[in-house]
């Protein structure tokens, strides 16, 4: 009994570990959309620190989840769960990724395509954070039913991005003398878009841990 108890409580950690990780990440992508508000270099200076943190994180997941299969020998959903929290745990350590790309090339954005842009770059980091967030609730509670209706807002997120990619285009086909901020702004919603994609993957492994089948929608 008191074996079980502690395998269910190292279970228990390695979810929480990937809970603190989804909450740095939500915080580096706050940071980053506050760093291309304000254009702060020191708030992105931040996210880039919070991306290593996330790194570090990231390789105590995999070291926590290696340990688990090498000593506890998991079978069945126990399994899944140990092989889904590596997967999320690099999911995650990617998104780290992006919120410091994007807070670097924020920094490379006028005052003028800050305030014509910030509606839709606020809006997308909105929903891509919110997407991280319940994804994680989605793996800790194993929700099926949240983490479906998860990967279902990335269509959303997938229509700002090219919406705003056809926007700043055509102004950089207008205005040639924008192409280098025009550019730095693509590669902005691009890398919100993608943090969309991979908060959409977690939730595609939560689906996989709880029925034993590959998410088969969309």
């Amino acid at each position: 009994m008191l074996a079980r108890q502690h395998y269910e409580e190292r279970i228990e950690a390695l979810i929480l570990d990937i809970m603190k990780m989804a909450a740095l990440v939500q915080e580096a992508v706050g940071k980053a959309t506050q760093a291309f508000v304000q254009r702060s270099e020191q708030l992105a200076a931040q996210v880039m620190e919070e991306d290593r943190r996330i790194d570090t994180w990231e390789r105590a997941v995999e070291a926590r989840s290696t340990a688990l299969i090498a000593t506890e020998q998991p079978v069945a959903r126990d399994l899944r769960i140990i092989v889904a929290a590596l997967l999320v745990s690099n999911e995650l350590e990617r998104m780290g990724d992006y919120a410091a790309h994007f807070a670097n090339a924020a920094s490379r954005v006028s005052d003028y395509f800050v305030k014509s842009t910030r509606g839709e770059i606020t809006k997308m980091t909105e929903i891509a954070s919110t997407m991280v967030r319940d994804g994680a609730q989605s793996f800790l509670k194993q929700d099926v039913d949240l983490a479906t209706e998860v990967v279902g807002r990335d269509d959303e997120v997938d229509g700002l991005y090219a919406r705003f990619f056809q926007k700043i285009l055509l102004d950089m086909t207008e205005h040639p003398e924008h192409v280098q901020e025009g550019t730095a702004l693509l590669f902005c919603s691009k890398y919100l878009e993608r943090l969309a994609d991979h908060a959409t993957n977690i939730c595609k492994e939560v689906v996989y841990v709880c029925t034993g089948e590959k998410y088969e929608g969309q």
